[in-house]
C-alpha cells in the first residue's frame, strides 16, 4: 500500500480538478482518468479529462460523453482554446512517466495550484511536486483503485459501477488479457474485486478486441508480407508508412495491434514496430520483448521509456543520421541483449 497522504490532502482541497492522460492515450490511461473522474464526481469535485488527440476509437466506450455527470467534461485538446480554459486548483497526470508525455498540454498541467503525478512507469523524471509511483502495479488503474479503497465512502459512490468498469479496462489492456508477465495475484485480486462491483465485464473484450475494421484487416494483409528477421529470426521488424496507410484508407486507430503480434511470431524475442509520426521524417517505435531483452533500457537511449517488455521513443530523422542507419543502430542494441 502506497502513502496517499498527500494526494488526499490535496484532493480534499480541491473544489475544481484536471485529469490528463498521456499523449497517445491507451486503456491504462484512460481507464486511470476516468476511474478517478468519477470517483471525484461522486465526491462534488467538478472534473475536466482533456486528451491530447481524438482516443482511438474501440476504447470509445470509456468516454462517451452521454453517461457522463454534470460536473464531468472531456474534450480534445484545441491550443487555440488555451485562454478560454479554467485555471484548476488541481491537475493530476496519470500513467505518465515524464512531461513529455504530456504533450502540448504542459503548461496546462503546471497552471494549475497543485501538481500530481500517478503513474507505474519507471522514470528519473519527477515533473510533479507529489509523485505515487509503483512499478509493481501491473497498470496505473491498479494504483487508482487502491487510492480510491482508502475513501471509506467509495460504497456510497453513485459512480461504483462506471468506476469499476474503468479501472478494469485500464487492466485488461495494460496486461494483455492478464497473459503478461505483469500480472501478479494481487492482478487477478482486484480484478475479482471490480466484477464483484461492475459483473461480468467479457463486453470489454468484444468491444476493445473484435471489432476490427476492414482497413485494419488490409493493413495487416500488407504487415504480413514486409516483416523482415534478424539474430537469426529472434528479432522481427516491421515498418509501415503513410502511403501504405492511405492506400487501404487506414487510421492510427488501425495500428493498434500492430506492436504486439510481431511478437507473436515462432523464435521471436523482440519485435520492433515503426510507424509514422506527425510529419516526414518522424517515426514512433514501439517495442515489444519476452525476458531476454530490457526493452525500456533500450527506449531510454533514444529519449523513451516504458516497461521491461514493452516500451517505446520517437526518432526524428536527420541528414547525419537517416533512418535505415538508424534502425541498424537499434538493431544492433538489441542484439546486444540477445547475446
Amino acid at each position: 500500500m502506497q502513502d496517499w497522504k498527500q494526494v488526499q490532502s490535496a484532493i480534499a482541497e480541491a473544489g475544481n480538478v484536471l485529469l490528463l492522460p498521456h499523449i497517445h492515450a491507451d486503456g491504462d490511461c484512460l481507464g486511470s482518468a476516468f476511474g478517478l473522474a468519477y470517483f471525484l464526481c461522486g465526491k462534488g469535485i467538478s472534473v475536466e479529462i482533456i486528451s491530447e488527440e481524438k482516443p482511438p476509437e474501440n476504447l470509445s466506450f470509456v468516454y462517451r460523453s452521454g453517461k457522463m455527470p454534470a460536473n464531468m467534461l472531456f474534450s480534445v485538446w484545441d491550443p487555440q482554446n488555451a485562454e478560454k480554459i479554467s485555471k484548476y486548483d488541481l491537475a493530476i497526470a496519470v500513467d505518465t512517466s515524464d512531461e513529455k508525455r504530456l504533450g502540448s498540454r504542459k503548461d496546462l498541467f503546471y497552471q494549475a495550484e497543485m501538481q500530481i503525478r500517478i503513474d507505474h512507469h519507471i522514470s528519473e523524471d519527477s515533473f510533479a511536486p507529489v509523485t505515487v509511483c509503483n512499478t509493481s502495479w501491473a497498470a496505473t488503474a491498479e494504483g487508482i483503485w487502491e487510492l480510491i479503497q482508502t475513501y471509506e465512502d467509495f460504497a456510497q459512490s453513485p459512480y461504483r459501477k462506471e468506476i469499476a468498469e474503468c479501472i478494469y479496462t485500464g487492466i485488461l489492456t495494460d496486461t494483455g488479457c492478464f497473459a503478461y508477465s505483469n500480472v501478479t495475484s494481487g492482478t487477478h485480486r482486484i480484478a475479482a474485486e471490480l466484477m464483484d462491483v461492475a459483473g461480468n465485464m467479457a463486453w470489454q473484450y468484444s468491444e476493445i478486441y473484435e471489432n476490427q475494421k476492414k482497413s485494419e484487416i488490409a493493413l495487416k494483409a500488407i504487415a504480413y508480407r514486409a516483416v523482415e528477421y534478424y539474430g537469426n529470426g529472434t528479432i522481427a521488424f516491421l515498418c509501415i508508412t503513410r502511403e501504405e496507410m492511405n492506400s487501404v484508407e487506414a487510421t492510427d486507430d488501425d495500428l493498434e495491434s500492430f506492436a504486439s503480434f510481431l511478437r507473436c511470431i515462432e523464435n521471436v524475442s523482440v519485435g520492433i514496430f515503426v510507424k509514422p509520426g506527425n510529419k516526414a521524417g518522424v517515426f514512433r517505435i514501439s517495442l515489444r520483448s519476452d525476458v531476454k531483452c530490457d526493452v525500456a533500457a533500450v527506449a531510454s537511449q533514444f529519449g523513451g521509456g516504458g516497461h521491461k517488455r514493452a516500451a517505446g521513443f520517437v526518432y526524428n530523422e536527420t541528414e547525419d543520421v537517416p533512418f535505415a542507419a538508424f534502425k541498424r543502430h537499434l538493431i544492433g542494441e538489441i542484439l546486444k541483449w540477445m547475446e
